[in-house]
């Protein structure tokens, strides 16, 4: 089966921009694929070019395209051992969706219900989880939109810049690779090196404080991140100033990557809350890395520190 996802590739998109843009409704837009980056892991991300003018919004010449499209979240199809894809298994399985037999569950329901099936050592079916791991992946498109639009204020500066939610447009007949139903998220190309990739000396302790701002910053609005670490962070190739209202600051380091997140639950008190923030650990998933990799001197908060019963 032949995989929609190609440099090269054009797609007619419709994007929903995100809260507090000057458009209104949905805009149409095309792209074509100028690179796709590997491996893909759990969602491809592409760099596109704009093919045609918006009109509407302004966007760049150079976009991230994220989709979330269970067919290609490699790694999450290896942990749970789903088959190679094909098109007679994609049929299979679209034929066991449409007849209802349980594809609509939400994603506490699908857990639930491979919590009991593992019990009594219910092998569950190929469409099952094939049906899982899309309900999966939606949580995780609407984890990372959540995201961004609670860390608005750090758009376009800490982290990329959100243009909004994408959907694929089939025009022709019908696709059997791109995905109406697959959901996107357009955001802001950033240039740079992965913060992975950066030599030792050029991880200045400045750059390692910028870090694990970041990611404080995200704790004090109300998200863990479950998902922290060297690869999820940019080092821009020129750093440059940052728009107005940032005085004496520079775009030095950029977090990316927030499918993993989520928002602070109604109703979770803060002891529960401060259990979570400290066995997530966000701020020493990078910091004590980073001190491991380049001898930087990290000295945790602690803020979120409980401590052990005796």
């Amino acid at each position: 089966m032949r995989c929609p996802y190609y440099s090269g590739a054009e797609y007619h998109l419709q994007i929903t921009p995100g809260a507090g843009s000057p458009a209104s409704g949905a805009i149409d837009v095309k792209v074509t694929v100028l690179e796709v980056f590997k491996p893909i892991t759990i969602s491809p991300v592409l760099k596109v070019a704009l093919a045609s003018d918006p009109l509407s919004i302004a966007l760049p010449s150079t976009l991230i395209l994220k989709v979330y499209d269970r067919r290609y979240a490699n790694d999450l199809r290896a942990f749970y051992d789903i088959p190679e894809l094909s098109e007679e298994s994609e049929e299979a399985f679209r034929a066991w969706a449409s007849s209802g037999s349980g594809s609509q569950r939400t994603l506490e329901e699908w857990e639930q219900k491979r919590r009991a099936d593992d019990e009594l050592d219910i092998e569950p079916s190929a469409e099952e989880t094939e049906a899982y791991l899309a309900t999966l992946l939606a949580s995780y498109y609407e984890n990372e939109v959540r995201v961004y639009e609670r860390m608005a204020s750090m758009q376009g500066n800490e982290i990329p810049r959100f243009f909004g939610r994408t959907r694929f447009v089939i025009e022709s007949q019908p696709d059997r690779t791109t995905d109406a139903e697959v959901p996107g998220i357009l955001v802001e190309y950033v240039e740079g090196t992965r913060l992975d990739n950066l030599s030792i000396d050029a991880l200045s302790p400045v750059l390692c404080q910028k870090c694990v701002d970041i990611v404080l910053a995200f704790g004090d609005s109300g998200v863990l991140n479950q998902d922290v670490r060297l690869e999820n962070f940019i080092v821009p190739s020129s750093p440059g100033a940052l728009p107005s209202g940032s005085e004496n600051r520079r775009r030095d380091v950029v977090m990316i990557d927030f499918a993993q997140s989520r928002l602070r639950r109604e109703g979770e008190d803060d002891e529960q809350w401060k259990g979570e923030k400290w066995s997530t650990d966000e701020e020493g998933a990078i910091g004590f890395v980073l001190q491991t990799k380049c001898g930087w001197d990290f000295k945790p908060t602690y803020r979120y520190m409980v401590m052990a019963e005796e």
